[in-house]
Order: structure tokens, then C-alpha cells, then sequence
């Protein structure tokens, strides 16, 4: 066998052991890490000047790629529940929905467990009625009906039913009124948005709703323009002339434009990728961010004839450096939904002289139900509930 054939071989054996790595490895960095002891294997096995070199340039590419990313990670922040470890029965859920792209299914239960190493945070079953909403206490025939919108933080991940901020400001209202707790993990203000364009909400038309209550949370910038593995499938908005059109889904974008798609593929293997151009994609998350929110308190009021109200667990101008660098866009993006005339209640005020323990399930970073109940107090408050 010639040189050439037998370079060709051994270099096909490599790319070979490079994809099966690649797709057994837990991150792009071991598959990094993994390419350059290929290429150096390469420059021991392959013949000639030129081939070597090659091997030599893979390996340096790969290490490079590796550094770049070791120090994005190193800068960027730890996000919240790292280390925690969920799981559901049924695994796949939320499952797929074609409007929103992922949803309940009515009528269902879900078991969910949260550890962290050896501990056990939480095990918890949602229960889910016959609209897809999650249980909360049945007010009485006629009664004022609230909707709470949102994701994890309005769902009331970790915790029992009748523990949300549903259930808790109809408890707060002595089970007065009708609370009904459309929250799902994972969800932003472009799901809420298409849920009222599609007609989803129709149903409480004639409820006799009184408010529609939200909660908003920074990292729902990013989710606006599905900068999450679990966001493909939801529902993909563009401004034209400052007002949010729906296109379709993050998928399917990133299909008829290969480009866009590759760009996405990539930040989402290497951090450092990702952060390309990131003070410009925040400008624009924000601007499609405050037009969603402009968009749903619109919807409300059309739809209901009801406010929007916005609970925050975000930066203002009251807080302290726990955000970060980030923190002055983030005030700054709060200020243009005051300037609108959203109502905004933040839980910080609320809870800025309780014991941290007691606001957050550990490890986890979601309310506990004191939290909650802090703040379903609040909300009966500003609602001029008696």
C-alpha cells in the first residue's frame, strides 16, 4: 500500500473516531479535547511533510477552540440551578404543541424531582385540569376570574398546587375569586403573545376577567429570540414598524436560512461563538422584548378589557450588584415598560428584609411559597381587592 492510501486510511479512521466522540462526549469541549489528541495522533502516524501538518493544524485548532471557550465560560455567569439535576414522569414534557411548541396536555399529572448530588430538593406532582391549566382551588359560579400567565416562576415550579401565586391569591381572596394558572416552565413573552393570537384564551372571554397577571425574569431577553435548546419549535416574532409579527417558529427560520442556523448551532456548542455580537443582540432582544410586553398588555385590554400586571424579579433602580455588569441595560429595559404604563411590582421590595432561605428553594432559585404569599398579598392590594 502507497503512502497516499495508506494517509487516506488512517486520516478516514480518525474522522471516524473524532464523529462517535463527538456524539458520545457530554460537551463540544471533551470533543475538543478528544480532537487534539487525534491530530497529534495524526502527525505520529501520517507520512509526509504535508499531511502531518495538517494533523498538527487540527490539533492547534481544536486547542484553540478549547481555550477560547474555557474562558468564555470563566466570564460568563453561573446560571441559576446549576448542578441541579430534574427529571419528569412522563420525560418528554412539557410535550409538543403546534402552536406554542410545547404545552400540558389536559387531563394529566406530571411527577417532577429535583437533586442535587445525594440530596433530594423536591418531588412534586403537578396535576393539570381539563384546559390545561394547573389545578388551582374553584372559586364560586360567577366569581372574578384572574389569569396568571407566564413560565416556571408564575407555574410555581418545586412546589405542590395549591401552593403557586394562583393559588395563592385565591387563597389571600378567602377563595373568592377564580385564579387560573397558565404558567409553563420555559415559556417568554412570545409564547403569552401567540396563545392570545391564536385564540387559546378565548374561553375565559366571558369569565368576567379582571386582570391578567405575568411575571417577567431577565433571562426572558434571550428567549424572545430562542436562545434555548428547548425553544425550536416556539413561536418566532420579528418587529416591523415597532410591532411584533409572528413568522412562524425558531425552526423553521433557521432552515430556510442556513446561515442564521449554523450561527445558532455553533453558540450553542461553544460559548465563546455565542458571545459574538452580543451587545448588539441584546439591543434587539430588548427592543422585541418591551414590544412583546406592549403587545400583551394590548391584547388584555382588548381581549378582557382587563390590566395587565407585571411581577419582576429583575434589577431596578434600587437594587445591588447581584446582576452584575449587566445590570444598567437591564434597569434601563424595566424603565421603557414603566414608560408604557405597565404596572410593575417587584418582589425584591417585597422581600428585601427576609432571610434568603426562606424566599428560594435551595439550589434551585425558584419562590418558595412564602414568596408567593407575599406576593398574592401585594397583588389583592393593588387590585383593590376588599
Amino acid at each position: 500500500m502507497d503512502d497516499r492510501r495508506r494517509n487516506y486510511g488512517i486520516a478516514t479512521g480518525l474522522v471516524v473516531l473524532l464523529a462517535i466522540g463527538a456524539a458520545v462526549l457530554p460537551s463540544a469541549l471533551w470533543a475538543c479535547g478528544l480532537a487534539v489528541l487525534l491530530g497529534l495522533a495524526g502527525v505520529v502516524l501520517l507520512r509526509g511533510n504535508r499531511w502531518r501538518t495538517g494533523a498538527l493544524l487540527t490539533s492547534a485548532l481544536a486547542m484553540s477552540l478549547a481555550l477560547l471557550d474555557v474562558v468564555a465560560g470563566v466570564l460568563s455567569p453561573t446560571p441559576m440551578g446549576h448542578g441541579l439535576v430534574q427529571t419528569t414522569d412522563p420525560k418528554w414534557w412539557p410535550p409538543p404543541d403546534p402552536v406554542l411548541g410545547f404545552r400540558p396536555q389536559a387531563n394529566t399529572e406530571v411527577v417532577a424531582t429535583a437533586t442535587f448530588g445525594p440530596e433530594q430538593i423536591y418531588r412534586r406532582t403537578y396535576h393539570f385540569d381539563g384546559t390545561a391549566a394547573r389545578v388551582t382551588p374553584p372559586g364560586p359560579p360567577g366569581a372574578d376570574t384572574y389569569l396568571f400567565l407566564g413560565d416556571s416562576f408564575v407555574f410555581g415550579q418545586g412546589l405542590v398546587d395549591d401552593q403557586s401565586l394562583a393559588a395563592q391569591f385565591a387563597k389571600a381572596n378567602d377563595y373568592k375569586v377564580r385564579t387560573v394558572n397558565l404558567g409553563v416552565p420555559g415559556y417568554g413573552p412570545n409564547h403569552l403573545v401567540r396563545a392570545f393570537e391564536a385564540g387559546l384564551l378565548d374561553r375565559y372571554a366571558d369569565q368576567s376577567v379582571k386582570a391578567v397577571v405575568s411575571w417577567i425574569i431577565p433571562a426572558h431577553l434571550a428567549r424572545v429570540t430562542g436562545d434555548g435548546g428547548w425553544l425550536g419549535s416556539s413561536p418566532r416574532y420579528v418587529l416591523e414598524g415597532g410591532v411584533p409579527r409572528h413568522t412562524g417558529s425558531f425552526n423553521e427560520y433557521r432552515w430556510t436560512h442556513p446561515l442564521a442556523g449554523l450561527k445558532y448551532l455553533l453558540g450553542e456548542q461553544f460559548l465563546f461563538v455565542d458571545a459574538i455580537g452580543m451587545r448588539q443582540r441584546q439591543e434587539e432582544q430588548a427592543d422585541l422584548f418591551v414590544a412583546l410586553m406592549a403587545r400583551l398588555q394590548q391584547l388584555a385590554r382588548e381581549k378582557f378589557g382587563a390590566p395587565l400586571i407585571v411581577v419582576y424579579s429583575w434589577p431596578d433602580e434600587t437594587s445591588k450588584d447581584s446582576y452584575g455588569a449587566s445590570s444598567p441595560f437591564l434597569v434601563t429595559v424595566l424603565n421603557r415598560l414603566r414608560k408604557i404604563g405597565i404596572p410593575l411590582l417587584s418582589v425584591d421590595q417585597l422581600t428585601n428584609k427576609i432571610d434568603v432561605s426562606f424566599l428560594l428553594i435551595p439550589h434551585d432559585g425558584h419562590p418558595t411559597a412564602r414568596t408567593y404569599e407575599l406576593i398574592a398579598g401585594e397583588l389583592k392590594r393593588r387590585l383593590n381587592r376588599p
